[in-house]
């Protein structure tokens, strides 16, 4: 099963101040964080959309291997143009699925991700969705299936890939997990000052 990973870093940081892929988070700034849980979990290619900031985001990544920048130049359009990038940028020879982590999650642990993977490998579902308290977060797997309707669905593009997510809600896999960060948007000074009073949190 092929499988690559995304992390969608394009948006504006507007609420946080400062891109929110340079942030530090035990030792590593946010997206470095999630690129190399990523190659543990043996996820490639891996790409990172970047917007505005891509400049400052760049040289971070010029090291990681089997990882690519891709940028997204309709940021206004939300994380579903980030997502067409990345599918676009995956043609010709894309992968059964695509695990797409938003920027803001550097702290869902890799136990959580290898049960989201592992729910795709058992059944290949159209999408796994992690979901704790019974409230639905990220990261979420896409199979190939709904790559076209993500890519050109105006559903999707009015309301973003949860419209494709709601199309086929009684063919997901949703999956109950004991990780709170799934559901932890970091978007604001106050949210990023409370990440890092939990640095004793048990990540991995």
């Amino acid at each position: 099963m092929s499988l690559a990973g995304v992390v969608l870093a394009a948006g504006p940081s507007v609420r946080m101040g400062i891109p929110k892929a340079l942030l530090d988070f035990r030792g590593q700034s946010f997206v470095i964080r999630i690129v190399d849980a990523l190659a543990a979990l043996e996820v490639k290619p891996r790409l990172v959309v970047l917007g505005a900031d891509a400049a400052r985001v760049r040289p971070l990544l010029a090291t990681a291997p089997d990882c690519h920048v891709v940028e997204n130049p309709d940021v206004a359009a939300g994380p579903i143009a980030s997502l067409r990038c990345a599918l676009a940028a995956l043609r010709p020879a894309r992968p059964e699925g695509l695990l797409a982590w938003p920027v803001d999650l550097p702290h869902v642990r890799i136990a959580t991700v290898e049960r989201i993977i592992e729910a795709y490998r058992h059944a290949r579902p159209p999408a796994v969705v992690p979901a704790f308290g019974g409230r639905r977060g990220h990261p979420v797997l896409w199979d190939e299936a709904l790559f076209a309707e993500l890519e050109t669905s105006a559903d999707a593009t009015r309301h973003g890939a949860r419209a494709v997510l709601k199309a086929h809600e009684d063919e997901l896999a949703v999956v109950a997990v004991d990780d709170p960060a799934v559901l932890d948007d970091v978007n604001t000074p106050a949210d990023y000052e409370r990440l890092v009073r939990e640095l004793n949190r048990d990540i991995y």
